[in-house]
């Protein structure tokens, strides 16, 4: 599971925390605001159909982008994802499939010196209206109240206290099944919380999605939570790489299964991304690098590891 080492490069150290924060990642609420529906339903998040809720497993992911012509280049060139439009009343929206499943959906938004292109992530709950007072009773910010997907579910976008971005999502299908089963290129792999106050942010998750928490070795370094439901573990609470602001808001950064990292940041680099964070095994011996898209959307890449003690499915 990926923590952070301090092999940065500048690019990470430079990156606009604080414009980051100032996005609206809206997203598929956007297009279907103010009572509009999509022409046709989106790709259901489970195929075929689970009708089983497995609250906290992060389900989904959503990248907000100027330029989906260009990300769908990118992401289909260096992961292998293929695409279907979606018919909305509102700009562009495509959602992107491994072996006919979806894993991610693309808005496309023009910049106007407010809103950064980034990953969210999509985090199963039982009930979203219910999640949203929760939130707000510890400290959270709800960007866009609750609102029905056609085929996907109902979700809301959430900010934590310390800014971190997420969309919580009810999923009218159910959630995918973990699986024993190797992952596959392109598939999200882990999830990582980059914060400031890494032991207030896991309280407000576990507050939300009722988290197992379990906390790694302080002799290993900085001190990381781990948080786990379902007997998976599905993602790490981190402190904020080095040199950058102490009050830096938060984010998080999702990663993507690839069969060789140094490949894929090589390959990234020649499609007009860049490498943020060189290849390198992480605190867990697992190989990563943090990628940026050619709009500068911010994520990570991983090599799958046989699964130990809970590894995230």
């Amino acid at each position: 599971m990926p923590v952070f080492s301090r092999k940065t490069t500048s690019a990470l150290k430079t990156f606009d925390w604080r414009r980051l924060v100032l996005s609206l990642p809206v997203g598929i609420t956007l297009c279907l605001a103010n009572g509009a529906h999509a022409a046709d339903s989106f790709l259901p998040l489970a195929v075929p159909a689970t009708n089983k809720t497995m609250p906290g497993k992060f389900v989904y992911a959503q990248l907000t982008t100027p330029d989906i012509a260009q990300a769908e280049h990118f992401y289909g060139q260096l992961l292998g994802w293929t695409f279907k439009e979606s018919s909305v009343s509102v700009g562009r929206y495509v959602q992107a499939t491994v072996n006919g499943k979806s894993v991610a959906g693309l808005v496309e938004r023009p910049l106007d010196g407010r809103h950064t292109p980034l990953w969210l992530p999509f985090i199963s709950t039982a009930s979203v209206d219910q999640l949203v007072v929760t939130a707000k009773t510890w400290g959270g910010s709800i960007m866009f109240s609750p609102h029905d997907i056609p085929g996907i579910g109902r979700e809301a976008i959430i900010s934590d206290a310390q800014g971190g971005l997420f969309a919580a999502v009810q999923s009218s299908s159910g959630d995918p099944e973990d699986s024993d089963a190797p992952a596959v290129q392109g598939q999200w792999i882990w999830n990582a919380l980059l914060t400031r106050a890494p032991r207030d942010a896991t309280g407000f998750y576990q507050k939300l999605f009722s988290y197992e928490v379990r906390t790694q070795d302080e002799s290993q370094g900085p001190l990381r939570y781990i948080l786990s439901s379902q007997a998976s573990t599905r993602a790490t609470v981190n402190p904020l790489p080095p040199r950058l602001s102490a009050d830096a808001p938060a984010r998080w950064i999702s990663f993507i299964n690839v069969d060789n990292v140094a490949e894929s940041a090589k390959k990234a680099a020649e499609l007009g991304g860049s490498v943020i964070s060189e290849p390198h095994l992480d605190h867990n011996n697992s190989m990563i690098a943090i990628l940026a898209d050619p709009a500068g959307a911010v994520f990570g890449v991983m090599e799958a590891q046989a699964s130990v003690d809970g590894e995230a499915k």
